[in-house]
């Protein structure tokens, strides 16, 4: 029988509370956290009522904004550590430390809208207007758990039917300053199936929860009628989201999502991005910012910072020429800085059981 030692048995008494949220890509983001950190956690899925709509600032410490029917989850003795994203969890998390006496750790992954001195640490991407601070670290692209997620082998078995290379289309939806015009995106379609005609392979196709239904439908229509094999993900799958990145040889990705690039950068296959436009409004508010503000982030986010620091580490190519690249364990990197917070050695106790097996 192994001998379990102190540092085993402080770790197995620390709990953690993943708080997740409506958004996916937020959620794995969360998950990726919790999971590496080698620690026992809880999902604490959060529901919101029509407060979440409020500033964090102006709902301060209080569940007022959560739900009834995910209010009971909350209750009792707070955690040693909270991971959260999203402005909608903060109040939440505010209103636990408060419960906890101040004793409580807090991460939170993104953008708080609301100053990073109510965390103990605060992970940003580019794109986020978070102001520079000692608790605040800066990661080139969202953190993803996909490259740690086995797929059920059910779900690659028609996927890997088809012949090889396979390019993966992603379509994520528009944002407040950018969309994703059906031309373009059918363009780049286009070229991908060109690429196959010449190439060989075959096209792939999924969605997010963000594309809208209209271009879903022009994009399974083009590949019902290409001369290669094509395929399209129902919206509610099988195969999932998991298995077409598994299944892909290269993935090109709609330049709106930050964590999906990550999902396809962290798979270290060759990655396009496929660019988008800006809305009338972001046309609008990129040009009154730049004009007042040169260099400086759009509120509440700014995808040409995350664009650039993807150029900048080379993470990335086009359609013509996707690239792959080694991107750090940037995870890794995060789970030293919260180990330390909690007072716990810098690797996770269980991942070095695990590899000593």
């Amino acid at each position: 029988m192994a001998t379990v030692g102190m540092n085993d048995k402080t770790e197995r008494k620390m709990r953690v509370w993943a708080l997740l949220g409506p958004h996916r890509g937020d959620n794995n983001q969360v998950l990726a956290l919790a999971e590496a950190l080698g620690l026992p956690f809880e999902e604490k899925w959060l529901r919101f009522n029509q407060l979440r709509r409020l500033q964090p600032a102006l709902l301060g410490a209080t569940l007022r904004s959560v739900a009834a029917g995910s209010r009971a989850q909350l209750e009792g003795e707070p955690p040693d550590l909270t991971i959260s994203t999203g402005h909608r969890s903060v109040p939440v998390m505010r209103a636990l430390r408060k419960r906890s006496g101040g004793k409580m750790r807090a991460v939170h992954l993104g953008y708080p809208r609301i100053s990073p001195r109510y965390f103990d640490l605060v992970v940003p991407t580019p794109e986020y207007p978070v102001p520079d601070a000692p608790n605040v670290v800066r990661i080139p692209f969202a953190l993803s758990p996909l490259t740690k997620t086995p797929v059920e082998p059910d779900e690659l078995t028609a996927l890997t039917a088809l012949p090889r290379p396979r390019r993966l289309f992603v379509l994520g939806g528009p944002t407040l300053y950018w969309e994703l015009p059906q031309a373009q995106m059918l363009g780049a379609l286009r070229r991908l199936l060109e690429i196959a005609e010449r190439g060989g392979g075959s096209v792939l196709a999924i969605g997010s929860p963000r594309t809208p239904q209209r271009l879903l439908n022009a994009v399974a229509e083009m590949l019902g009628r290409a001369s290669v094999p094509a395929f399209i993900a129902p919206r509610e799958g099988p195969p999932s989201y998991r298995a077409m990145i598994e299944a892909a040889d290269q993935i090109h990705v709609t330049a709106d999502s930050v964590a999906m690039v990550a999902d396809a950068v962290n798979t270290r296959k060759p990655v396009g991005i496929v660019p988008i436009a800006k809305s009338r409004l972001g046309c609008i508010a990129m040009a009154a910012a730049d004009r007042v503000r040169p260099g400086k982030r759009l509120h509440p986010r700014d995808l040409r910072f995350f664009w650039a620091s993807l150029e900048e580490h080379g993470f990335g190519g086009s359609v013509d020429v996707p690239l792959a690249s080694e991107p750090p364990d940037f995870t890794a990197e995060i789970v030293a800085r919260v180990r330390r917070l909690l007072e716990l050695p810098p690797e996770p106790a269980r991942a070095a059981r695990d590899s000593d097996r």
